[in-house]
């Protein structure tokens, strides 16, 4: 008669051995802590730095592959948006060749219509491009002082700007420096017209932060946010020249900000513009070439 064995095989006795031996490890690895925190309280640090040091290149060793990929997907990724960032540039490059040809175009018919009105051309070359190095300040002076003189080419009533626009007109020149009159000046009187009807009117500074529009035509028709032009009349400014733009449209009174920035110049460009002759100084050199 045959007994039947355990299946198990002996299971549960292995088991229980390497149940045994796992505790004995652990508590060998307590007790060898526990001797090394008797010899010092830094032992425990130290041998964690020394496997730190022996586990550093390993780590880095398996870091160098990841950032391999890393590095590719990157790449992959960045040349993606070059991809995206070309077909955009191409498609703005297209565009600036149709504008360059229209302005190509409108700049030959510009020119044939000067030459057939036997209109002489408006560009004015910069007699200097100087610093503002002093402030002219006061109940009754709105002026600053810029390092140019006579010494550049600077004269008496040269218009100055910023990159913005109108600025003021030189009022005082010496061999070095020259006082520029601000337009807000209460002693600016700008000829300007309204840049979208052409009404034509005196831009008047207030020695304030804004100017005033007067002698507006009853007429003319403005709004808020127009946008004020030399007019070039007297003589004094070359057209186009961007002044000032409508902030406030009052029952007696149209305020303008000036479009320069008068608080915060730094560098300024003396224009080379010289006055229209008055007809009295015209009439005798006429006269003299109808003789």
């Amino acid at each position: 008669m045959q007994t039947s064995r355990p299946s198990g095989n002996g299971t549960p006795t292995r088991r229980a051995n390497r149940g045994r031996e796992v505790l004995w490890f652990y508590m060998l690895i307590s007790v060898s802590f526990l001797t090394l925190e008797v010899f010092g309280p830094g032992v425990p640090t130290q041998v964690r730095a020394y496997a730190n040091d022996i586990v550093a290149p390993v780590l880095h060793l398996l870091e160098r592959p990841v950032r391999a990929v890393q590095g590719g997907l990157e790449r992959l990724a960045g040349v993606s948006d070059i991809y995206a960032e070309n077909l955009e540039i191409r498609s703005e490059n297209e565009r600036l060749k149709q504008w360059r040809q229209a302005a190509l175009q409108l700049g030959r018919e510009n020119e044939r219509l000067r030459q057939i009105l036997k209109v002489p051309k408006r560009e004015v070359p910069p007699a200097a491009t100087a610093r503002v190095i002093g402030v002219g300040g006061g109940t009754f002076e709105r002026s600053v002082l810029v390092g140019a003189g006579s010494s550049d080419g600077v004269s008496r009533g040269f218009p100055v700007v910023d990159e913005n626009g109108l600025v003021g007109r030189i009022l005082h020149v010496g061999r070095w420096t020259s006082r520029v009159l601000l337009v807000t000046d209460l002693n600016s009187r700008i000829p300007v017209r309204v840049e979208r009807s052409g009404a034509l009117a005196i831009a008047e500074g207030q020695n304030e932060g804004f100017l005033q529009l007067q002698f507006l035509p009853r007429e003319a028709k403005v709004q808020v946010g127009d946008r004020i032009l030399t007019s070039g009349h007297g003589g004094i400014f070359p057209p186009d020249l961007p002044v000032a733009r409508i902030t406030e449209i009052a029952a007696d009174f149209i305020y303008l900000e000036p479009i320069g920035l008068l608080g915060k110049l730094d560098y300024v460009r003396i224009m080379a513009y010289q006055a229209v002759p008055d007809e009295d100084t015209v009439l005798p050199t006429e006269e003299l070439a109808d003789g």
